[in-house]
């Protein structure tokens, strides 16, 4: 086991993927470190049988991929882990073949130990072959397979009722499923007409959640689902209204492309229970509707949010957030632990006062504040705030730093304020362990701007966004005890990859990450090399 242990990570994965589930079970008991890697998430991952089905314009063909089916024995020949399958041709020497790989594929399902806990099914085109298939698989699976699957995800971009009437039946038999997805693509869902959608009939015992895009069932049965993320349709809130007995997390889409969207029906709706509510709306786009001139939305947006009071998690990505739905929150949902939305609106500048209200919030982002006057956070108390998210605001005397316990700060500024703010910074959040620190215009980063960094001394990862940056940046950084472990250049314009007295700045510096950097000069080819850093 000496030599074993020294092999790579994917190396390991390789040959335990010989063994049973039986056998990883006593494999994961041998020592530490390969109980860590059978355990890791990459590796569970390579448990999912994931099926996809789609027709290229040219070929006409359909592809059916099985990853993650390995054989029992290590005696056996080993086959590819994955197997193309066409299934979809006139001609008969093509069908004929293509049955042949779909019985190597149910060879290796057959022989396989494997029980798939996750599986992805994925169509884009209807043949004749398509719903026998997915029935081929289902039967595979049986009778113990079914019955292990958790997490059953389908993806479908075409009209395929007759596959969901398979899919509803083999449902009933998943008993321990408690995640399902069924995603519809919208667009095909526009160029057919709303009333083409298959017809989905939803009846578990397990399932606790659920993600529908651009598909409403017709019968939904699920006593214990918790966890519910739609996309806005008409229709939608009835769904939702049935089910808000024992909703506790919502996330809905806004995207709507229609005006009679059903948005209005939402904010309607009394959901009391609920504790974490996502709401995210994206860029308007040529299908998109504008809000009628009658609407009432306003109004039902804010009674809506008076009666949210048992929130614990708030996320509001929309494209703005009036200040009264801000004085809801804060004098309503008084449990939050996290609060983000993406663009608020400030007319009364102490407006952020009723963030004192919020005596259990930790993380708070904020990243769009827009005010015609100076925002202040002199008088919020946020005893057990962690983490704070600012990027476009109005603060000249950098009232956050106030908040002399906080563990991660992502902030943005103007490259002529920065020395300041991070002199700020190290003065007074001394507790500090992650600093995202946002250039907002396009001048050269001065090298006084670090020159009180190594002051933080519980520092472990810095991430510079947007910024030029010469050689010299750091040069005026004084050698101390700073825990910096991780620099992170992301967006930034370089002039080198080599930076003066780096690593004398910061002694145990282990990690230098280049992500989407332009540069000057060609890349040097030994620093690529010594930091790990991907050429594409």
């Amino acid at each position: 086991m000496s030599s074993f242990e020294f092999l790579p990570f994917e190396i390991s994965c390789m040959i335990f993927d010989y063994l049973s589930v039986s056998d990883l079970k006593n494999a994961s008991l041998t020592c530490r470190r390969w109980c860590h890697i059978i355990f890791s998430d990459s590796y569970i991952r390579r448990f999912m049988l994931r099926i996809n089905l789609h027709r290229s314009d040219q070929s006409k063909l359909a592809a059916v991929k099985a990853n993650a089916a390995s054989l029992s024995s290590p005696s056996r020949s080993r086959l590819p882990s994955s197997f193309p399958c066409s299934l979809y041709q006139r001609c008969r020497t093509a069908k004929g073949k293509s049955k042949c790989e779909l019985r190597q594929m149910s060879l290796v399902l057959r022989r396989s130990c494997r029980h798939y806990s996750n599986i992805t099914f994925m169509c884009d085109n209807r043949s004749e072959f398509t719903d026998n298939v997915f029935n081929v698989i289902l039967n595979l699976l049986r009778p113990s397979g079914l019955e292990r699957v958790e997490i059953l995800k389908i993806i479908l971009s075409s009209n395929l009722n007759v596959l969901v009437t398979i899919l509803n039946s083999a449902i009933r038999n998943m008993g321990r499923l408690k995640s399902f997805h069924l995603i519809y693509d919208p667009q095909r869902r526009l160029q057919c007409g709303d009333h083409v959608r298959p017809c989905v009939i939803i009846e578990s015992q397990t399932i606790t959640h659920i993600e529908l895009k651009s598909v409403i069932p017709e019968q939904i049965q699920l006593p214990k689902l918790e966890s519910l993320d739609v996309s806005l349709q008409p229709g939608i809130a009835a769904l939702i209204q049935s089910v808000s007995d024992s909703l506790t997390t919502l996330h809905l889409h806004l995207d709507c492309t229609s005006a009679n969207c059903g948005e209005e029906e939402i904010y309607s709706l009394t959901m009391d229970r609920l504790k974490v509510l996502k709401l995210t709306r994206g860029i308007m786009n040529e299908f998109s509707f504008p809000i009628p001139v009658s609407s009432n939305r306003p109004g039902l947006k804010l009674r809506f949010f008076r009666h949210l009071d048992r929130l614990e998690r708030l996320i509001l990505e929309e494209k703005y957030t009036a200040e009264n739905i801000f004085l809801a929150i804060c004098e309503t949902s008084r449990n939050l632990t996290e609060l983000k939305i993406d663009h608020l609106k400030v007319v009364n500048c102490t407006v952020l006062d009723k963030l004192s209200l919020l005596e259990n919030l930790k993380i708070l982002t904020l990243p769009n504040i827009y005010s015609s006057h100076e925002i202040s956070f002199h008088y919020v108390y946020l005893p057990k705030l962690e983490a704070l998210h600012l990027k476009i605001f109005k603060d000249s005397t950098h009232s956050f730093s106030k908040f002399v316990n906080l563990k991660r700060l992502t902030i943005g500024s103007y490259t002529s304020q920065t020395p300041e703010l991070i002199d700020v910074i190290s003065m007074h959040i001394q507790q500090l362990r992650e600093l995202r620190l946002f250039f907002l215009d396009y001048a050269d980063v001065p090298s006084r701007t670090f020159r009180k960094l190594t002051y933080l001394g519980q520092l472990h990862r810095l991430e510079l966004v947007n910024g030029h940056l010469r050689r010299s940046v750091f040069s005026r950084c004084p050698p101390g005890i700073s825990k910096l472990e991780q620099i992170v250049f992301s967006c930034c314009h370089l002039d080198t990859q080599h930076f003066d007295g780096l690593r004398e700045k910061f002694p145990r510096l282990r990690d230098v990450r280049f992500e989407k950097c332009e540069f000057v000069t060609l890349m040097d080819r030994s620093a690529a090399q010594q930091w790990g850093v991907d050429e594409g």
